[in-house]
């Protein structure tokens, strides 16, 4: 009897395995939707006459489409099925890429950036959904984050050696974009032909005006404080992303097609640390102490590295970025605020994603008008961002270790 048990376990992971597979291939090319822009900044600025802060305004763009449709997106997939949000979502690809390379202004291509979001918003509405349907049994969902911000990562590690070659051979931009479009297509119609597991049944709930937590959790504390992680944890790296080629030209550090390797450099840091986190958070260290450090540790290295414009900080400070900024710390937030506030999980990762949304929304536009001027600039704003996040988790870890000893209300190990 345990080995027919154990038979039809594997048969049904079986079932689901290529379906998982090209979910988690989408999450390649939202990794490299993040940052194709700013990769191709000098390239867009000519086809569009635009400046600098014009072409940022585009990129903006991108967290005002997840923004608009974050709510909607989680509705539909509710509603009509994780297949046809999914495929929303690729065709939302198609006209983000495909609108990027024929927009005549960047007017345009700000509207159509917006399908950048609404994409972003729609995969994973679609995808996290159908994990969990898929593999039910699972207890320990943290392997599958870990796969998806490994895909994010392995995509934006791939994207600058093309653009490294485009320019070097002096080829057409757009040839990454296309890439895009055709690997997506190619997904489209594998997808197509996959079964999905049956959707499960989302019972309405009483709407309530007031975000409670347990005894002596209180949202204007510790629910701000994560909110502000959220919006700092995303920003730190997103910044640090877009601009750190910029910085190692304008520095006159490395050439142009050069200054692309601090961003795979940042991605294999990011790839390899997501293992890392998951791994030390099952082996049972602090969730809020492991956020300090990772927070303290990226504070440091961007103040070296705009204090010391070298080669080796450079590529010290984007290994650092990538280790502690983009390996999984937001995931830990989450979970954090969804311990703390564990009555309303929908209505707080609505919240702690929308603060995320603001900051894709924001500081591309924000970073892009002090890069006019200096880009030094740039990373001192967003070292002084890190620090403030730096303080928010000093406060989390505070009460939250006050909290579990004086009411013991919150379990770690649970």
């Amino acid at each position: 009897m345990k080995n027919i048990t154990i038979s039809k376990k594997t048969g049904r992971k079986n079932r689901y395995f290529p379906l998982i597979c090209s979910l988690y291939f989408n999450y390649i090319f939202q990794g490299m939707a993040a940052i194709i822009l700013s990769q191709n900044m000098d390239a867009l600025k000519m086809q569009w006459q635009a400046s600098t802060t014009q072409v940022t305004l585009v990129m903006s763009a991108i967290g005002l489409g997840r923004i608009v449709s974050l709510y909607f997106s989680g509705y539909f997939s509710d509603k009509y099925g994780r297949k046809k949000t999914v495929i929303i979502a690729i065709v939302s690809y198609f006209i983000f890429f495909s609108g990027i390379l024929l927009s005549p202004n960047y007017q345009i291509a700000a509207i159509l950036a917006m399908f950048g979001g609404f994409s972003n918003a729609f995969l994973d509405t679609s995808t996290y959904p159908t994990l969990v349907e898929a593999y039910p049994s699972e207890k320990d969902n943290s392997s599958l984050s870990v796969l998806n911000k490994a895909f994010i990562s392995l995509g934006q590690f791939i994207l600058p050696f093309l653009t490294r070659i485009i320019i070097t051979e002096n080829l057409y931009y757009g040839w990454p974009f296309i890439l895009c479009i055709v690997c997506l297509f190619a997904n489209l119609l594998v997808l197509r032909k996959q079964p999905f597991p049956p959707l499960t049944t989302v019972k309405n709930e009483t709407v309530e005006t007031e975000i409670k937590g347990p005894e002596g959790v209180k949202f204007k504390i510790d629910g701000i404080a994560l909110l502000v992680f959220s919006f700092v944890s995303v920003s730190m790296f997103n910044i640090f992303i877009l601009w750190i080629p910029k910085f190692g030209e304008q520095m006159n550090i490395v050439s142009q097609q050069d200054s692309l390797i601090f961003v795979s450099v940042f991605s294999i840091g990011s790839f390899v640390s997501v293992f890392l986190t998951s791994m030390i958070v099952k082996k049972g260290a602090s969730v809020t102490g492991l956020m300090v450090v990772c927070t303290g540790i990226t504070a440091v290295s961007l103040i070296y590295m705009i204090l010391q414009p070298t080669f080796i900080g450079l590529v010290i400070a984007s290994l650092c970025v990538g280790i502690f900024a983009a390996g999984g710390i937001w995931q830990l937030g989450l979970a954090l605020i969804l311990e703390f506030f564990p009555q309303r999980k929908g209505r707080i990762t609505s919240l702690y994603s929308l603060a995320t949304s603001v900051s894709v929304m924001i500081t591309p536009y924000i970073t892009g008008i002090m890069a006019e001027s200096d880009i030094r600039t740039v990373f001192w704003y967003n070292a002084s961002l890190t620090l403030i996040g730096l303080m928010a988790t000093i406060v989390i870890a505070f009460r939250y270790k006050t909290i579990v000893k004086d009411s013991s209300v919150l379990q770690l190990d649970k």
